[in-house]
């Protein structure tokens, strides 16, 4: 990637956004932020970072933050539930954004979505033709609106532009790693309690190491334009994760493994996400971190997250 460019990063004082931050301003680009909140990255100090504190549905500043940039890399979403702050806010926003960066001739757009947009694994691993059944996701809006939100990166890419790239993914982490469902498997391990979780299932971790990678490989190739492209790391089972927790916190908690057909917790929890990311590697080269590091970088994400909920016990 030709250096010192100007990218714009919606959402980017979040967990991807800062790490997508540091690292190309690392390479010498300069990078724009837009926010409601920035002061995650007010302590970068770089004169190659600029900071706009507002939504992606103010259009004032969404102006401003895209003038004159090459790439926008589009992170930002609420995750509220309710379906009136989705579409004035996320959806809203999303179509401004795509109005500005096609009347500003901005070169490429780059959209974070999720794998909520499969809905509920039909086959595995899954690959980005499996079907979109978003009606079956564990939350229906959410990946409702970014199935949406996707369509209309696509069209417009091949309408009024920029190209568009679309990036899913699972689950990401790095040096901290967060989640309702792992904290909830922390608590019980810290009591005592059995670990029950579904046999046979999992999901595709992303480490943010290889989510930045992916992002680099994506940036402004053409050969990105147009495409969707799934991202994992290594495939990990509810199983593996329990012992993970269990290490964590120190306990002696029974891991209990209940066939899947007879599981009745979280629907979460139930189905194999395991990814394919055959299509990124082949036409982007992308390769991730060895499994046995991503294993181990895993777990030392679980223990730092088990030590900040200790700590504000």
């Amino acid at each position: 990637m030709t250096p010192k460019h100007k990218i714009l990063i919606t959402g980017g004082a979040g967990s991807c956004g800062k790490c997508w931050t540091a690292s190309l301003l690392a390479q010498g680009h300069e990078v724009r932020v837009i926010d409601k909140n920035v002061e995650p990255l007010e302590s970068l100090k770089d004169s190659r970072l600029t900071l706009y504190q507002a939504g992606v549905e103010d259009r004032d500043a969404l102006k401003s933050a895209v003038a004159g940039v090459d790439a926008v890399l589009h992170l930002a979403w609420s995750f509220s539930e309710d379906p009136l702050t989705v579409l004035e806010h996320d959806l809203k926003g999303h179509i401004f954004l795509q109005e500005e960066a096609a009347s500003q001739k901005v070169k490429h757009l780059i959209y974070t979505s999720t794998a909520v947009v499969y809905g509920k694994p039909q086959y595995s691993p899954i690959d980005e033709k499996h079907p979109l059944v978003v009606e079956e996701a564990r939350k229906p809006l959410y990946g409702i609106a970014k199935a949406a939100a996707e369509k209309l990166c696509l069209m417009y890419g091949k309408t009024k532009g920029p190209p568009a790239t679309v990036i899913r993914f699972w689950w990401a982490y790095g040096e901290e790693i967060g989640g309702k469902h792992l904290r909830e498997m922390l608590k019980i391990a810290s009591a005592g309690e059995p670990l029950t979780v579904p046999a046979d299932s999992g999901g595709s971790f992303l480490h943010m190491a290889d989510l930045t990678r992916g992002m680099e490989r994506c940036l402004l190739n053409p050969k990105a334009y147009g495409q969707t492209f799934n991202f994992a790391t290594v495939y990990v089972t509810w199983e593996e994760v329990a012992e993970m927790v269990r290490d964590a916190t120190g306990s002696r908690s029974e891991i209990r493994c209940i066939p899947r057909e007879e599981w009745t917790g979280s629907a979460f929890l139930a189905d194999p996400w395991e990814l394919s990311d055959a299509s990124a590697r082949e036409l982007l080269g992308y390769g991730p971190m060895e499994v046995s590091r991503a294993k181990a970088s895993l777990k030392e994400a679980i223990s730092h997250c088990w030590g900040a909920m200790s700590r504000k016990a």
